[in-house]
C-alpha cells in the first residue's frame, strides 16, 4: 500500500494562490460590469439593464472579498455583505427605482469593498 504523495494535497501557499487568482478575476469582473452600469446609463438605456449591471458590480465584488477571506458566496447578496460586515446601508436591494439611484448604490457598495480589499490585501491596487 503506497502512502498519497504531498503533492495530491494542495498546500496552504497554493490554496492561497488559488484564492487570490480567484479573488482578482472576479474584481476585474466587477469593474467591468460596474463601467458597463455607467455606459448603459450614460447612454439612457433600459433601467432593467443597468440594474442588471449594477447588481452583477456588486455581486462580484463581494464574491472577490469573500474570496479574499476564504469563504464561499451562499447565492445571497444581502447575506454576503452581512459577511463582510458592510454597513447595513451600503447597497439598498431595491426591486425597482430609477438608474442613477441604483448605478449611485452600486459604487457606493464596490468602493467600500474595495476599502475592505485594501486592508486585507494591500499588495493590490483596489481602485474604486
Amino acid at each position: 500500500m503506497t502512502s498519497p504523495s504531498v503533492q495530491a494535497f494542495p498546500s496552504e501557499a497554493g490554496d492561497r494562490a488559488l484564492r487570490e487568482a480567484m479573488r482578482d478575476a472576479l474584481w476585474d469582473h466587477c469593474r467591468n460590469s460596474l463601467g458597463t452600469a455607467r455606459l448603459l446609463h450614460q447612454e439612457d438605456r433600459p433601467e432593467a439593464l443597468v440594474a442588471t449591471a449594477c447588481r452583477m458590480a456588486v455581486e462580484t465584488a463581494c464574491r472577490a472579498a469573500l474570496a479574499q477571506a476564504g469563504l464561499t458566496f451562499e447565492g445571497d447578496l444581502a447575506q454576503a455583505l452581512r459577511r463582510l460586515q458592510a454597513p447595513s446601508d451600503i447597497w439598498e436591494l431595491q426591486e425597482s427605482g430609477r438608474a442613477s439611484k441604483r448605478l449611485a448604490a452600486a459604487e457606493r457598495a464596490v468602493a467600500w469593498i474595495a476599502g475592505y480589499l485594501r486592508r486585507e490585501a494591500p499588495d493590490r491596487s483596489w481602485g474604486s
